[in-house]
């Protein structure tokens, strides 16, 4: 059998990733002039938080960042003045200002659930992995049904190397919403890792199973997500169904034409179903779609010699 590339890795989607927006909304008028009131003007604080909100609307981050300092700064005990500054310190990179932004705003409420939220991952940001497994705990305890934060806390206790606790995570967030893509396709990855430590067969075909269903869900849900129809076709692979694998490359490629790693092990299959003719094309189709790529040169040449060997190069 020849060896397929490897399975897409963890990952949070751009929703699941992203920091959540703004605490108010932002206000729809002409950009507002700072305010000359005094430190000790306290209403002047509501005005330095508009002005932020209009500079970041308008991705003047520098200044959205000055006009928020300037809000808290009138008023420290300004919830949504913290955490839309630590928002406005992530467009900067400037990680342990934000990490601190959010935990001023968690002091003031410490059920401030967006905040909780955003500093757990800005201390992923940050490397400072416990801390943020902490603080997703935090939000689980604060806002129980904040399903996005649970599947983040799968993948980063899947990255700590806590298998069998992130698959219950994900477990709790699918109870909680089992609509969401995202968790059972790191559902299905949580499974292959502890099927790859898996010393009695019997046990990893299970979880083998259990992967390769997880990923049947992903799928089902979001039938255009690629990345869950490749991780399907691997999962078949490692059961030992060709035809499925093929079928679930083949939907990959309906959703992402030019998908090199897809391309490159349908191309293997073919060969392994012995239809040279879908192989070559397979072949053919990969080398044009990733003959540019400085990731896939190594498999580029493995391709040409497969097609000189099948007899398809031109």
């Amino acid at each position: 059998m020849n060896t397929r590339l490897s399975q897409t890795i963890p990952g949070r989607s751009i929703a699941v990733l992203a920091r959540l927006t703004l605490g108010v909304a932002l206000i729809a008028t002409a950009v507002l002039s700072a305010p000359a009131a005094s430190a000790e003007d306290d209403s002047s604080a509501d005005e330095y938080f508009k002005l932020g909100n209009e500079y970041f609307n308008g991705k003047l981050y520098d200044k959205a960042v000055e006009a928020y300092e300037k809000c808290v700064e009138v008023r420290p005990a300004y919830k949504e003045g913290w955490y839309n500054l630590g928002i406005a310190y992530s467009k900067q990179h400037k990680y342990r200002k934000e990490i601190d932004a959010y935990k001023k705003a968690v002091e003031i409420d410490p059920r401030y659930d967006k905040a909780l939220y955003n500093l757990a991952i800005a201390y992923e940001d940050a490397g400072q992995l416990e801390d943020a497994l902490h603080t997703y705990e935090r939000v689980e305890q604060v806002s129980p049904d904040a399903v996005d934060a649970l599947v983040n806390q799968g993948i980063l206790r899947a990255r700590l190397g806590q298998i069998d606790e992130a698959i219950a995570t994900y477990q709790r967030a699918i109870g909680k919403d089992d609509s969401l893509p995202d968790a059972w396709f790191n559902l299905g990855i949580a499974f292959a890792r502890k099927a790859e430590k898996a010393s009695d067969d019997a046990v990893r075909k299970d979880l083998l199973e259990k992967e390769r269903d997880a990923y049947k869900k992903t799928v089902e849900i979001a039938p255009s997500y690629h990345k869950g129809w490749y991780n399907l076709a691997i999962s078949h692979n490692k059961l030992g169904h060709l035809d499925d694998e093929i079928a679930a490359y083949e939907e990959a490629l309906k959703a992402r034409p030019n998908y090199p790693q897809a391309l490159f092990n349908l191309a293997y299959a073919y060969e392994e179903k012995k239809d040279n003719a879908k192989a070559i094309e397979a072949w053919k189709r990969y080398v044009a779609s990733a003959e540019k790529l400085p990731t896939e040169q190594e498999y580029i040449a493995i391709a040409k010699q497969e097609l000189q060997r099948l007899g398809g190069a031109n």
